[in-house]
């Protein structure tokens, strides 16, 4: 049985942006180019909705040379789409 998952519209469009791009384990994208593309008065409440993701391990932080990098959790690849 399937598990379903509920996300807000900033969350989708953080997973798409991840899927589109190929973001899962070795391919990442650091935050900073995350963010880029969402308005700009909706930037503090998509971090809010990406540190959620990433407390409910479907997105995972990693560090990098240039700072913080997410990537999909390849457990939840069928889930997100």
């Amino acid at each position: 049985m399937s598990t379903i998952i509920h996300f807000t519209d900033n969350q989708v469009g953080i997973l798409y942006k991840l899927w589109r791009n190929r973001c899962f384990g070795k391919g990442h994208m650091l935050i900073d180019n995350l963010l880029k593309g969402f308005p700009s008065h909706t930037i503090k409440d998509v971090k809010n909705d990406l540190d959620d993701l990433i407390s409910r391990n479907i997105v995972v932080k990693k560090p990098t040379g240039h700072g913080y990098a997410v990537y999909i959790n390849l457990e939840y690849k069928d889930v997100v789409f």
